[in-house]
C-alpha cells in the first residue's frame, strides 16, 4: 500500500483501508451508553502529544510565520503552560475561555487546559461582547486567555464574576501576560481524568437560540482521530494547513488533531485569503488540507492557481456543506493526484460521521461517504420508523464519537439525543451499499404547494454552469404557494443574465424545483468565520424581495 493507493474492505456500511485493523468491541459510557469502540486506542486526547514527542520528538509540530516548534519543544511550553495554570488556582475540571486566534498562543493554552485537567472553551474571536459574556457565564469560566486584538469584543470582566484569572497576549490593563505562563516550571504533570471526562466545551453556532456547549471527552475525540487515521489511511509525515478557524470543530478536530494523531506538522495561517494560502501550499510542501466545499472552488478559480506548484498536495477533506459533483469534476481534472474526500460530521458528532473514500468519489459524487467504523445510523421517517434503503429522512447517528450532552442543558440534551442516537437534523438516504447522500437541511427545505424543494439539489444543478462561482436557494412567503424558490447568485461578471440561468435550470430541473426570483452579483455571498455559508440574511432579504417590500 502507498499514500496514493486505498485498498479497501466494505464492512457492513462501513469501510476500513488497509490491513493492520484495530478491532472492535461493544462498550457501556458516560452511565447508558453502549456503542462499539476500537479495542486499541490511548486513554486521554493528551496521550497523542505526549507519545509524539517522546517518538518523534524532532518532528514540526507547529508552523506559523517564521515560529517553528519541534514536538519537543511544543510538548515542552504545553507543560509550562498548564504549571501556569495550576498556579493561578485554576482547578482540575474548571473552564477555561480561550479567545484567541489562529497563532501557537491558541494550541499551547489550549493543550495546556487540557494537560492539567481543566475543560478548555474555544471561543471564536469574531464574537461581540454580549455573545461572549454569555459563553463566559452559561459555562461558568474560571479563567480567560485572549489577545489585544479581540479587547473591544470583551464585556466588562464584572459582568462575567466566575472568571478570576485573565491572560492576553499583549498589554492589556488588568490582564496578566500570557508569556508568564510559559516562565512556569517544566516539571512534568502525570496525566489526569478518565476517557470519559469533558475535556472541551465546543459551543455550536446557535442558529436556532443561544449556542449550546458540546460536551467533548476524550473518548470522543481520540475516536475521531482514529477514525480518520483509518477511514483515510492517514501516514506519518503529513503537512496540514490550518488556513480555518481552529476555535472550530472543523478546524480543530480534521486538521490540528489529525497531524497530531501522526505527529504531522499543523502550518498555521492566522486567516483564510486565497492568494496567500496558494502561497503557503507551495512554499510549505503542505500535503493535507481541510476546507469548506467553497474555499476549493475560489482556490481552483484564483488567477494565480497553477497544478503544477502543488505536487505535494494529496489529501483534501471537504465538509461543513454539500460539495457541488460539478466541482469535485473539476477538482480531479485539475489536480488529478489529489484526493477529495467528503468527511461529514458536526460538533456533537467530534466530526467524523461518514467518510467519502476517494476510490468511489468519481462514481458517487454527490454522497458524503459510508459510516465510519465504529458507527451507528438509522435515516428515521418523520412518523418515529426507520425507512427502507433509498428512503428519504432525518439521519440519527450513534458511536463513540457522539458526545454525551449539552453543557448545562437537561432539557436540550434530552431532546436531541435518544438512546445514544443523536437528531442531526440532516434529511438523508442511504443506499443498499450503505452509502450515505444528504439532500438538505430540515430547516432549508422548501415547501411548494405542498411539494418539498431540497435546496441543495437547485444548488448543486445551477452550480454547474460555467459562469456561477457560488449560489444558494431559499425559500420565499407566498400566501397561495405557501412558499416559492429564490436563488442568489454570484457570477463571474455580470453579462451572464437571468435568461441564461433559467435555460440552465429548465433542463435539469422539474418545474416546481426551477426558482421563481433570482438574485445576480458578483458579490460573495455571506459566510461564517469558519467559510460556511450563512442562509438567514439572505432568508430576509428574499422575503423582502419576494413581497416587494424592498
Amino acid at each position: 500500500m502507498t499514500g496514493d493507493t486505498y485498498e479497501p474492505r466494505i464492512v457492513g456500511q462501513r469501510f476500513v483501508v488497509g490491513a493492520d485493523i484495530n478491532p472492535t468491541r461493544t462498550e457501556l459510557h458516560f452511565g447508558n451508553r453502549v456503542f462499539r469502540c476500537y479495542e486499541n486506542r490511548p486513554e486521554r486526547f493528551d496521550d497523542l502529544l505526549r507519545r509524539a514527542a517522546r517518538d518523534t520528538p524532532d518532528n514540526e509540530a507547529l508552523v506559523c510565520g517564521d515560529t517553528r516548534l519541534s514536538y519537543a519543544e511544543y510538548d515542552e511550553r504545553v507543560t509550562r503552560v498548564a504549571n501556569g495554570f495550576i498556579a493561578a488556582g485554576i482547578a482540575p475540571g474548571e473552564r477555561v475561555g480561550i479567545m484567541l486566534g489562529n497563532g501557537i498562543p491558541f494550541f499551547l493554552a489550549l493543550m495546556g487546559a487540557v494537560r492539567m485537567g481543566a475543560i478548555a472553551v474555544p471561543m471564536s474571536v469574531k464574537m461581540s461582547p454580549p455573545e461572549t459574556a454569555y459563553i463566559l457565564n452559561h459555562c461558568a469560566a474560571a479563567a480567560l486567555v485572549t489577545e489585544t486584538s479581540v479587547l473591544d469584543r470583551l464585556p466588562p470582566m464584572s459582568e462575567c464574576p466566575s472568571v478570576r484569572a485573565t491572560w492576553s497576549d499583549g498589554p492589556a490593563e488588568g490582564m496578566t501576560p500570557f508569556d508568564e505562563l510559559l516562565h512556569a516550571p517544566a516539571t512534568d504533570i502525570t496525566p489526569v481524568g478518565t476517557e470519559d471526562d469533558t475535556i472541551f466545551l465546543f459551543y455550536t453556532s446557535g442558529t436556532t437560540g443561544k449556542p449550546k456547549g458540546a460536551c467533548i471527552a476524550n473518548i470522543n475525540i481520540i475516536h475521531s482521530a482514529l477514525q480518520y487515521a483509518h477511514g483515510i489511511d492517514l501516514k506519518p509525515g503529513q503537512r496540514g494547513l490550518l488556513a480555518i478557524p481552529g476555535a472550530h470543530i472543523s478546524g480543530f478536530m480534521a486538521l490540528y488533531t489529525n497531524m497530531l494523531s501522526v505527529a504531522g506538522a499543523t502550518v498555521i495561517m492566522r486567516e483564510y485569503k486565497t492568494a496567500a494560502v496558494l502561497d503557503v501550499l507551495k512554499r510549505e510542501r503542505i500535503t493535507f488540507t481541510v476546507f469548506v466545499p467553497s474555499i476549493y472552488q475560489l482556490i481552483l478559480m484564483h488567477e494565480n492557481f497553477n497544478a503544477a506548484d502543488f505536487a505535494h498536495w494529496r489529501t483534501g477533506i471537504y465538509g461543513g456543506g454539500i460539495m457541488p459533483p460539478a466541482i469535485v469534476t473539476r477538482l480531479g481534472k485539475a489536480l488529478p493526484k489529489l484526493r477529495l474526500i467528503n468527511a461529514y460530521g458536526a460538533t456533537e458528532t467530534t466530526s467524523p460521521v461518514s467518510i467519502m473514500p476517494a476510490w468511489a468519489s468519481a462514481d458517487r459524487p454527490d454522497s458524503i461517504g459510508l459510516l465510519v467504523e465504529c458507527g451507528e445510523a438509522v435515516v428515521m421517517g418523520e412518523d418515529g420508523i426507520e425507512v427502507p434503503p433509498g428512503g428519504i429522512g432525518e439521519l440519527w447517528v450513534r458511536g463513540p464519537m457522539i458526545v454525551k450532552g449539552y453543557w448545562e442543558a437537561p432539557e436540550q440534551t434530552a431532546e436531541a439525543f435518544l438512546d445514544g442516537f443523536w437528531r442531526t437534523g440532516d434529511v438523508v438516504s442511504m443506499d443498499d451499499e450503505g452509502y450515505l447522500f444528504i439532500h438538505d437541511r430540515k430547516k432549508d427545505m422548501i415547501n411548494r404547494a405542498g411539494y418539498k424543494v431540497f435546496s441543495a439539489e437547485v444548488e448543486n444543478v445551477m452550480i454547474a454552469h460555467s459562469e456561477v462561482i457560488e449560489c444558494a436557494a431559499v425559500p420565499v412567503p407566498d400566501t397561495v404557494m405557501g412558499e416559492r424558490v429564490c436563488l442568489f447568485v454570484t457570477v463571474r461578471d455580470m453579462a451572464t443574465d437571468e435568461a441564461a440561468l433559467r435555460a440552465h435550470a429548465a433542463k435539469s430541473l422539474s418545474d416546481y424545483k426551477q426558482p421563481d426570483f433570482y438574485r445576480i452579483s458578483t458579490d460573495p455571498l455571506p459566510r461564517n468565520a469558519n467559510g460556511k455559508m450563512m442562509k438567514a440574511p439572505l432568508v430576509r432579504e428574499a422575503r423582502a424581495f419576494g413581497t416587494g417590500e424592498e
